[in-house]
């Protein structure tokens, strides 16, 4: 009985061990701010729609505003965030200790008293594995969590350059109109003055009513597009978000290769599915200790009129039946998928970066001979044609046809600046850090 204290101290202690949480790895979104330029709210805040420092929507969204808006507001990016609540949870049970079992047989009758206090001594090996595994898998949401936030600050980057797009559509969409009536106005004028015919005034009426449909729509659409990125950027108010947006300069993206070479370095995706491999192959580790359970043991008796005597034992499971075969083929099978996934992965890197690439590069080609040469020449035609119709040197027809023309080269061009956008906020994504400040401002 002597020994019973000691044991009982020892106990004490463990329990308090386990009392205190074991230091975390240092997880703050580092990884995001130094990918994206821009913090994430902390992590023990609510997104609640405020802005984050700095930012002022009073004169347009910049794509970088919308960014830094979406990093710190944004609500689903949040929610993954709380993902790491669950994980520290997993990282204390797995460093907590096991406590101590009190078995007491009290004298009934001719049977004498008996107390056996057993502690489970595979802790001391099972332990450190758990714990590592846990920290693994700690280490793999980590780096998961900061790809998150790269799709998040790509999604922000094209919902920007999607509603600059709609508003700028809307603007052409509506100077369309605007001349849609000119024309009519002076279709009506030369039919009562008998230089048309009905038919003729019948057609510019319809196109002017086409173009005014057009217009209507583009509006809606820009509507669209606005929600579309106050949900992005987490805003819980309807504030009139108006996107601004410099053109995009006329710079090719780095080499295929090198672009590549960095995405498999940075990218935090493949990170994570690296970090899953080895942590896959610590809990293989650690469910193959698990084979063995043994425990110290204090059994303390009452012997005649010897008193209470004590000694101490072990107790042991005798592992005659693989009883955690099952868990092993789990694990080695978990581990076996992890490479394969960390591999099909790699794969998929690099498709993503040569299909950016190739987009970007194509945008801005087809960018450059569309804003430089087209777009300035059907405007000269556009406005010779007014000049020549209002002149009566030409049919409304050919002013018709080559307004249309025009409104379709200027769409066109919104268009392919809109993909620019779009494919640079993808190339960056897939590369996992910005890569495209010099290409796109």
């Amino acid at each position: 009985m002597s020994k019973l204290p000691v044991l009982v101290a020892l106990s004490v202690g463990l329990a308090g061990c386990a009392a205190r949480a074991p230091n975390l790895p240092p997880v703050v979104p580092d990884g995001i701010e130094k990918r994206t330029g821009y913090p994430v709210r902390p992590l023990e805040q609510r997104p609640d729609g405020t802005l984050p420092a700095g930012a002022n929507l009073s004169d347009g969204v910049t794509e970088e505003e919308a960014v830094a808006v979406a990093l710190w507001n944004n609500a689903k990016l949040a929610a993954d965030f709380a993902g790491l609540g669950v994980a520290r949870a997993d990282l204390i049970e797995a460093a907590t200790w096991r406590n101590p079992t009190l078995q007491m047989l009290f004298p009934v009758g001719l049977k004498p008293f008996e107390l056996a206090l057993t502690y489970p001594l595979e802790i001391f090996w099972q332990r450190p594995k758990r714990m590592d595994a846990a920290r693994k898998q700690w280490d793999q949401l980590a780096e998961s969590l900061v790809q998150n936030g790269l799709d998040t600050a790509r999604d922000a980057r094209q919902a920007q350059a999607v509603l600059v797009q709609a508003q700028e559509r809307a603007r052409v969409a509506r100077e369309a109109a605007d001349l849609g009536r000119q024309i009519a106005q002076l279709t009506e004028a030369r039919l009562r003055a008998g230089d048309v015919s009905e038919l003729d005034a019948d057609l510019v009426r319809a196109r002017a009513d086409m173009v005014e449909e057009q217009s209507r729509r583009a509006a809606h659409d820009t509507l669209i597009a606005r929600e579309r990125l106050r949900f992005v950027m987490g805003l819980t108010s309807s504030p009139e978000l108006r996107a601004v947006a410099a053109d995009p300069a006329p710079a090719l993206p780095p080499p295929a290769d090198a672009l590549r070479e960095t995405a498999l370095s940075t990218r935090p995706d493949l990170r994570a599915l690296e970090v899953g491999v080895v942590a896959a192959a610590a809990r293989a580790k650690w469910e193959r200790s698990r084979l063995v359970t043994l425990g110290a043991m204090l059994s303390s008796k009452e012997v005649g009129t010897s008193g209470v005597l004590s000694g101490p034992g072990l107790s042991m499971e005798i592992p005659i039946f693989k009883t955690n075969a099952g868990g092993v083929a789990r694990a080695d099978a978990e581990v076996e998928q992890a490479a394969r996934r960390y591999a099909a992965r790699r794969q998929l890197v690099d498709l993503e970066v040569g299909e950016a690439r190739a987009t970007l590069v194509q945008a801005l080609e087809s960018l450059a001979d569309w804003h430089d040469r087209v777009v300035p020449s059907l405007a000269r035609a556009v406005e010779k044609a007014r000049l020549a119709f209002q002149a009566g040197d030409i049919s409304f027809l050919a002013v018709l046809d080559t307004t249309r023309q025009w409104t379709d080269a200027v769409l066109r061009d919104i268009d392919l600046t809109a993909a620019a956008r779009r494919a640079a906020a993808e190339l960056d994504r897939s590369v996992g850090t910005r890569v495209t400040r010099g290409v796109l401002p």
